[in-house]
């Protein structure tokens, strides 16, 4: 593992400059009933709303506090794909759950849908996706998809069949696009995902004519985890599959999966793939943050809904680093940024605000940090021979006493440090608030160096670094260490 990696980042962000620790969690929107399984988003011109999927009910949970009479109720699935989709001046929010009728949603009216044509019932249609003015459909069991007829939400729908085209059989996963001209141009096609990994990319306008939609290319990989498991960021498609998480990009220029250290996923590892154990589970998903810079990509640590999930987190303000953190403490089974906030459901039926504050509804915010093993090479000898590791100091930003605990781990030893307390806010004034020497200097932040001594010999070691917050962050710049050899002492 590279020096400048780490093996363990939980609950702190990789910036281009320093880690900083996250920001906390609180309630936004209570009474759904049961566990908030989806939230989806109609982000219809000015008016945004954001609805709750749980106990079979959906809300309107735009507003904070306790939720109003639902939209509707006698679901028998909270687990939600959905689309936005423009007609005729009406912009609609589209959905499906494998296990209800279709709905539409127009920023006041949730009503259900009728498709017909399917083979089965529509209560079946488990995928949607808007290309080119067409709703498309997947359905369950179905090695094909359904389109409508171009500005239709409902109506008769057409079959397109992919079974004698797809060469491994399955059925359809999903349906997403993908743009190979970094944008929304001639190069924009769709791509059918199977649940045996092929990707089935077609361009055009009309299925119904070969003229005008046909197959361009096919491709293989992982099948996509979830019913939500991928997802578009910047010019490109990213599915989450057993693999890691693969681009399009990359399937398309390597052939088979590319190249294991070129994904976006790799630092990442066995943190990632030791997951797929769970991939039943509900709640495999990502959201991209603007406000925050962050990737969150949603993952189970249990089998069930109700145990604890991760949050894998990559700074989206430098992707070529492949900078990731973990997040844990949020045991989100879904997500969604709405007016520019980032919120997650909750198994307790609440929704949650995230990203605000310094505590987890309440609770401290642990943070741990445990660095790769370093060699400490001066290019003098140091890096194979014995060292005398006498402290370390740390170069941080806080708005209060630090309450940072670190160890010192030697030759691959697994000694952790035990949590300090809780980092508490300054109690003086924020700068350019109060008036000029009448009170103390605090709360923004003050840069400032603690000193761990150590004390241990060996010719490599690892920093494991625990924090607790419940006000205020900490921004990590740097950290050095002096260590001694038979030729003297060494700061680095």
């Amino acid at each position: 593992m590279p020096e400048k990696d780490a093996f363990v980042l939980d609950n702190l962000i990789p910036r281009d400059t320093s880690v900083d620790t996250r920001g906390g969690s609180s309630e936004f929107a209570t009474g759904v009933g049961g566990a908030v399984e989806s939230l989806e988003v109609y982000a219809g011109g000015a008016s945004a709303k954001m609805l709750a999927f749980g106990n079979g009910s959906v809300f309107n949970v735009s507003v904070a506090g306790a939720v109003g009479a639902a939209l509707q109720s006698g679901r028998t699935s909270n687990k939600i794909s959905s689309t936005m989709f423009s007609n005729a001046g009406n912009q609609y929010l589209l959905g499906v759950s494998g296990a209800d009728a279709p709905f539409s949603y127009d920023g006041t009216t949730f009503a259900n849908l009728t498709i017909t044509g399917l083979t089965g019932s529509q209560n079946t249609l488990h995928g949607i996706f808007t290309f080119k003015g067409r709703v498309y459909l997947a359905q369950q069991g179905q090695l094909g998809f359904y389109y409508l007829a171009v500005g239709a939400i409902q109506g008769a729908a057409s079959y397109f069949d992919l079974s004698q085209v797809a060469k491994k059989g399955g059925s359809l996963a999903g349906i997403a696009g993908f743009s190979a001209d970094s944008g929304n141009g001639p190069a924009d096609y769709i791509v059918f995902m199977t649940t045996e990994g092929e990707y089935l990319v077609y361009g055009g306008t009309d299925p119904s004519n070969a003229a005008t939609f046909a197959l361009v290319s096919r491709y293989y990989s992982s099948a996509p985890i979830g019913r939500k498991g991928w997802f578009n960021f910047r010019d490109d498609l990213y599915i989450i599959s057993d693999e890691g998480i693969v681009s399009m990009t990359q399937i398309r220029t390597s052939w088979e999966s590319g190249v294991d250290t070129e994904y976006i996923s790799a630092k990442l590892g066995k943190y990632i793939s030791n997951l797929n154990m769970y991939s039943a589970t509900h709640g495999w998903c990502a959201v991209v943050y603007p406000r925050g810079n962050l990737l969150l990509v949603n993952a189970p640590t249990t089998s069930a809904t109700t145990g604890g999930y991760y949050q894998f987190v990559l700074n989206t303000t430098n992707t070529q680093r492949n900078a990731w953190g973990r997040f844990t403490g949020w045991n989100a089974l879904c997500w969604a940024v709405f007016n520019k906030r980032i919120y997650f459901g909750a198994a307790d039926g609440r929704v949650m605000l995230a990203d605000e504050g310094f505590v987890d509804d309440g609770a401290d915010i642990q943070c741990d940090a445990r660095q790769a093993y370093n060699y400490f090479d001066d290019g003098r000898g140091s890096g194979a021979a014995d060292k005398q590791f006498h402290f370390a100091t740390f170069i941080v930003r806080t708005n209060g006493t630090p309450p940072v605990s670190a160890e010192l781990n030697i030759n691959f030893e697994d000694v952790q440090p035990q949590y300090a307390g809780s980092l508490s806010g300054s109690s003086g004034t924020v700068w350019d608030v109060a008036d000029w020497d009448a009170a103390d200097w605090g709360g923004e932040g003050i840069t400032q160096n603690f000193t761990v001594p150590f004390g241990k010999i060996g010719y490599a070691a690892s920093i494991w670094l625990r924090a607790s917050i419940s006000a205020g962050g900490i921004e990590w710049f740097a950290t050095r260490v002096v260590f001694e050899k038979t030729n003297g002492i060494v700061l680095l």
